[in-house]
């Protein structure tokens, strides 16, 4: 059972992977990463509120690329690391998912700050 411990890093790691591959493409990073964060955060807790926000960052995605089937694949591909991150971070005070729910929510709120489909539940919040 030791490989369970080294597993959030390993999920941080891909996860970083994905996002430097993506960055070239705003809808995806952040856009996209956002709405992945927040709808797997949802799915972690089970809050309304967060799927909400999710959802708002899936239609900035949407609307930035145009490709709704690409930004929900990439979601779907994301959204289960993203509850892995938030569980490490809870449960196993992994300070490395910790850091980077951390400074992916910050560049959410930032970005988030810019789009009309976020800022008033950015502001809710």
């Amino acid at each position: 059972m030791r490989w369970i411990r080294g597993l959030p890093a390993t999920a941080g790691l891909l996860l970083f992977g994905l996002v430097a591959t993506a960055q070239e493409d705003e809808a995806l990073y952040p856009a996209a990463q956002c709405a992945a964060l927040w709808l797997g955060f949802s799915d972690y807790i089970g809050g309304t509120a967060e799927a909400d926000l999710g959802r708002a960052f899936r239609d900035v995605a949407v609307r930035l690329s145009g490709d709704a089937a690409r930004v929900d694949a990439f979601i779907a591909e994301q959204r289960p690391l993203m509850s892995l991150m938030i569980d490490a971070h809870v449960w196993e005070q992994d300070e490395d998912s910790r850091d980077i729910f951390e400074r992916l929510a910050q560049t959410c709120e930032a970005f988030g700050a810019r789009h009309p489909e976020t800022r008033a539940l950015l502001r809710a919040e």
